[in-house]
């Protein structure tokens, strides 16, 4: 049975990107940093001085997108590429002070856009919702790791 167009779980996590692109346009403007380039920073934060491909990868985007993320945000001077010792084909991003600066900023709009999204949930829905949310992006990465082949081919 079709769901409803009100009833899709794409549509709903479509939307809350979306809003989230949003919020963090508005909130983070007045530092040049916008929703492409926040989840580097927030991997740089985690573990800084990695390379470009490393960080195209826990990101799943591509080689293109990362290199235009990380130029912008070397651009604005938040962080820095140095060539790799062990290998001088590599490039490795790292934090500048600036970045540094304002990871606390950064922390809290990212706090605050939780908090916005599970104000008037009670701590148990919070916490199915955040499950639900990991098994969803679970069936999503084995599927897309398993390459499965596009359903709509084969169904003639």
């Amino acid at each position: 049975m079709l769901e409803s167009r009100d009833e899709s779980v794409g549509k709903w996590i479509s939307t809350l990107d979306r809003y989230f692109q949003m919020f963090i346009s508005r909130n983070l403007r007045k530092h040049a940093i916008g929703p492409g380039q926040l989840h580097f920073l927030m991997l740089l934060y985690q573990k800084d001085g990695v390379s470009q491909n490393e960080l195209s990868q826990k990101l799943f985007v591509d080689k293109a997108t990362a290199a235009r993320a990380i130029q912008i945000l070397e651009d604005v001077g938040y962080v820095k590429r140095i060539p790799c010792e062990k290998d001088r084909r590599k490039n490795l991003v790292y934090l500048t002070e600036k970045a540094i600066e304002i990871r606390n900023e950064i922390k809290n709009t990212l706090h605050k856009w939780t908090d916005l999204l599970t104000q008037n949930m009670a701590q148990e829905e919070k916490s199915i919702l955040i499950l639900l949310l990991k098994k969803s992006t679970a069936n999503a990465v084995h599927y897309i790791n398993e390459d499965v082949p596009d359903e709509s081919k084969s169904r003639d």
